[in-house]
């Protein structure tokens, strides 16, 4: 009996081992067949839900990454582009002949004529209004001294020359040999148009806009001659004003744009005039000159002094080729200047000097 309960005992323990065993085995396959359906359902885009959020599974994949992660390493050679920027840094080159003037400090002196209005709104003094505004801005310059009309015809009258108009060539050509005078501007407006409404349905308060033309021209007064007209027109946006005269002020605003557009080219044409100025009186070795404080000059400054030289016409067209640079006849240095724009210079050099005689400033 005892034997066979030993039997049974042995018989019961290796069943259980073996049964043990059994389940422990079977979890294995369990393991790889959750693997291989990770590996199959990747590609299929099912979706699952975790943590209440759903998401698609095989999204973002870390294999297709890895072409796009390398791009960067491909396109760093391209990183050089900064190179070609240099070739576009020099914007200005075109202005260098006329840095030196700036330099010296001396001014062109510029009379502005009359601006004709070829609007349509001839009661509106448009024409005074734009020669007011151009000398403002070529005065806000430092580089040009605008004279007063008024002050130039009397000077000429009082030096018994007759004249009708200062739009004469033989007019300008005397205000340049007798007051160092360098070039006349004139032009005209040639359209002013103005739009205007109510702000709102429920206000009656005015919004007005306006757009202008206005056209310069640049006459050489040593010749007569025109050296180059300018236009410019003025775009809508910027000029808009509200309220009270609101349409005369949209108009001044656009005849602001259209100078500003011209100014840059007027001066650089401006600046291809040689500076010289006259002599106005002669006492001994002092000489008194058209040109001062205003012009820039400054005490010490060294000017040479030509004859007048020749006009050159040209014998088929009568056109004014210019004047030739005289004989020099001398040096003044600078030693006092007095009033608005005079200078008295000492002369260092020469002799047999005449009122008709040019003073230029010279390199030395």
């Amino acid at each position: 009996m005892m034997g066979k309960r030993r039997n049974i005992l042995l018989i019961f323990t290796f069943l259980t081992v073996f049964l043990f065993l059994l389940s422990s085995c079977a979890n294995l396959p369990l393991i790889g067949k959750k693997k291989e359906e990770k590996a199959d359902k990747l590609p299929e885009g099912k979706t699952v839900t975790i943590e209440g959020m759903e998401s698609i599974k095989g999204v973002n994949p870390p294999k297709p990454e890895a072409p796009s992660s390398k791009k960067p390493s491909v396109q760093s050679p391209q990183k050089k582009e900064p190179e070609p920027k240099v070739a576009s840094v020099p914007t200005r080159p075109f202005y260098s002949p006329s840095l030196p003037f700036f330099q010296l400090g001396f001014k062109r002196k510029v009379i502005i004529l009359d601006f004709e209005n070829k609007t349509t709104y001839k009661d509106e003094k448009i024409g005074e209004a734009v020669a007011k505004k151009l000398s403002d801005k070529l005065e806000a310059t430092q580089r040009v001294v605008t004279l007063d009309r008024t002050s130039v015809s009397d000077s000429l009258n009082r030096e018994g020359f007759k004249f009708e108009s200062l739009t004469d060539p033989s007019v300008m050509k005397r205000s340049y040999q007798s007051l160092g005078i360098q070039a006349f501007a004139s032009g005209a407006v040639t359209d002013v148009s103005i739009l205007s409404s109510k702000a709102s349905e429920t206000s009656e308060e005015e919004v007005a806009f306006a757009t202008a033309k206005v056209e310069i021209r640049l006459i050489d007064a040593s010749t007569g001659n025109l050296l180059k007209s300018f236009i410019g027109r003025s775009p809508i946006f910027g000029t808009k004003e509200t309220g009270e005269y609101s349409r005369s002020k949209a108009v001044l605003k656009a005849i602001d744009f259209s100078l500003d557009e011209i100014l840059e080219g007027f001066l650089r044409q401006l600046d291809l005039l040689d500076w010289t100025t006259t002599i106005a009186k002669i006492e001994g070795d002092h000489l008194y000159i058209n040109a001062g404080k205003l012009s820039g000059l400054r005490i010490g400054d060294t000017l040479e002094i030509f004859e007048p030289g020749k006009e050159i016409i040209h014998p088929t067209t009568k056109f004014s080729l210019g004047w030739t640079t005289g004989q020099s006849k001398g040096v003044m240095q600078v030693t006092e200047l007095f009033g608005v724009d005079a200078a008295i210079g000492k002369v260092v050099q020469g002799k047999g000097f005449g009122l008709t005689d040019v003073v230029k400033y010279t390199i030395r």
